[in-house]
């Protein structure tokens, strides 16, 4: 009977332990302000192929607003104890991350444009618009009862210089 109580009160103290190693586990283990902005990719390196987009769709947000987008870190699937947090199930999984709060999650294989798009949108980005001089007519320009800068203003473009009717925009 003796031994049966020793056995019990060791199994305890084992199981409480367990539990206590598995607490240190509730702290995000990711190093970051609470109130920075982070984007996290859960990558498997036997499937790269998979991620090309992700990698693609940020690299592109980065290149048009390279103030606006917060850090990319990449994390291996052999980083258990971060995947365990966050609960990772696929690869790749990507994550937006403010302090605690988890702006956006998506998991799978998804097109660069269907990234954008989600990134865009957590960002709060507005889609730049790209205009062709060379589809306005100078004619129609010239026929028009407001200014040619005047038009370009209105499309959000503004001239940089403007001498002898040569024009240059921004």
């Amino acid at each position: 009977m003796d031994k049966y109580v020793e056995v019990m009160i060791i199994g305890s103290i084992l199981l409480l332990n367990s539990c206590f190693s598995s607490a240190s586990s509730i702290e995000n283990p990711l190093e970051q302000h609470t109130d920075e902005t982070i984007t996290v990719l859960f990558s498997d390196s036997s499937t790269m192929q998979d991620e090309k987009t992700y990698y693609d769709a940020f690299l592109e947000l980065k290149q048009n607003y390279p103030s606006e987008i917060p850090s990319f870190l990449i994390i291996d699937a052999d980083e258990r104890e971060v995947i365990r947090y966050f609960n990772i199930e696929h690869f790749p999984t990507m994550l937006v991350i403010t302090g605690d709060h988890e702006n956006l999650r998506m998991e799978g294989i998804f097109t660069k444009d269907e990234i954008l798009t989600h990134l865009m949108e957590v960002f709060q980005l507005e889609k730049e618009v790209r205009i062709n001089l060379t589809s306005f007519s100078i004619e129609y320009i010239q026929k028009s009862s407001i200014s040619f800068i005047e038009k370009l203003d209105f499309l959000g473009m503004k001239p940089l210089y403007v001498h002898n009717s040569k024009k240059t925009f921004h």
